[in-house]
């Protein structure tokens, strides 16, 4: 599902995995992959961790020997503790 504004859009999908039984997420997209860079956002409500931010870049090709381009993305998650009384997806 999508939300469109003047400059950016808003995606939400579940998370792929890159094995099926690890923690690594599949980012490989099309004509390249995400690759993430920086360091991750602590999300606060109330003084709570309820999230994180991580933000990702886009590369054309194939990992490592990609192209880095002006795209990028942010990516919310929430903290795990905080999926208790909701569903995962």
């Amino acid at each position: 599902k999508a939300i469109f504004g003047e400059k950016e859009w808003y995606f939400f999908s579940p998370r792929d995995r890159k094995y099926p039984n690890g923690s690594r997420p599949n980012r490989v997209a099309g004509s390249g992959y995400w690759k993430a860079t920086g360091t991750d956002k602590i999300i606060t409500s109330d003084g709570r961790k309820v999230g994180i931010k991580k933000a990702l870049v886009f590369y054309i090709g194939k990992a490592p020997k990609g192209t880095k381009t002006n795209w990028i993305m942010h990516e919310y998650r929430l903290i795990e503790s905080s999926r208790k009384h909701g569903s995962t997806k």
